[in-house]
C-alpha cells in the first residue's frame, strides 16, 4: 500500500473519531437536558403548573404500565 494512501486513512480515521466524539457529546447533553429535574419556581403558579405536570407524569406513567401488563397477560392467556 502506498504512503499516500496510509495517510489518507489515518486522516480519515481521525476525522471519524473526532466526528464520533461530537456526537457522543450531544448526545450527552441532551439527555443530561432531558432527564435534568425542572428548574425551582417561587410563584404559586409556577408551583401549581409543576404539581400538574408531574400528575400528568405519573398519570401516563400509571396508564402505560397498565397497557403493557394488560398486552403481557394477552400474550400469555390461554386460548380455548
Amino acid at each position: 500500500m502506498p504512503k499516500d494512501a496510509i495517510a489518507a486513512l489515518r486522516q480519515r480515521k481521525a476525522a471519524v473519531r473526532k466526528q464520533l466524539q461530537e456526537s457522543s457529546a450531544y448526545i450527552k447533553a441532551t439527555t443530561r437536558k432531558m432527564f435534568a429535574p425542572p428548574p425551582k419556581t417561587t410563584s404559586k403558579i409556577g408551583m401549581f403548573m409543576n404539581m400538574v405536570d408531574q400528575g400528568m407524569a405519573i398519570y401516563d406513567g400509571v396508564m402505560m404500565g397498565l397497557k403493557v401488563a394488560n398486552n403481557i397477560r394477552r400474550i400469555f392467556r390461554r386460548r380455548k
